[in-house]
């Protein structure tokens, strides 16, 4: 517990902590230009699901957040001890202080800059629930055929029944009225 009583002993780990965070961003930066070569504890982000997606987020403590945090923590603390002439005691209080504020920014910032651009082309049922298309494979009566259209920029293909349960021949204009387990229903378009 004299560590964190004495001015020494805490410069000391302030400046340890200092540390640590300037070498972990130097091995990122370096890490990164290697394009497939992941630094040690460079964050794994799953931006599959797109922006609005809950699999698209960078976890409270990921890698980037804590290293913020551990590298604020120990640039406050000097600063309060050597600039601000505060106790030991108080330098404590500014570095935790610190270091949260900026490890807050660091993870809002990298979910904003980073994640929130990031688009996918991954079509979602219920963005095709009212979309118009046209039956590529006949649909036969209480049974499944195909259907194409335009989604998210591109044609898709899925699997069609017709809402009614009667057949619908190639080539008729169609509207999706809903899915069931990846199953477009289809109605002609009146």
């Amino acid at each position: 517990m004299d560590l964190f009583t004495n001015a020494l002993g805490l410069t000391l780990l302030y400046v340890a902590l200092l540390a640590i965070g300037i070498i972990y961003a130097v091995i990122i930066l370096i890490g990164g230009g290697f394009g497939g070569v992941e630094a040690p504890g460079a964050p794994d982000l799953d931006i599959s699901g797109g922006p609005d997606s809950p699999e698209s987020s960078i976890p409270s403590l990921s890698p980037a957040t804590v290293a913020s945090f551990v590298t604020a923590f120990g640039a406050f603390g000097l600063i309060a001890m050597g600039l601000l002439n505060v106790t030991p005691g108080g330098s404590l209080v500014w570095a935790a202080g610190g270091g949260v504020v900026v490890a807050a920014i660091a993870h809002f910032a990298l979910g904003y800059f980073l994640i929130a651009p990031q688009g996918s082309s991954e079509v979602k049922f219920k963005d095709i629930l009212g979309a118009v298309g046209e039956v590529s494979t006949p649909i036969p009566a209480d049974s499944v055929g195909a259907v194409t259209l335009v989604a998210q920029g591109g044609r898709v293909s899925y699997p069609a029944k017709s809402l009614s349960g009667s057949a619908i021949a190639r080539g008729t204009t169609v509207v999706v009225d809903q899915v069931i387990g990846g199953v477009v229903v289809v109605r002609p378009q009146s």
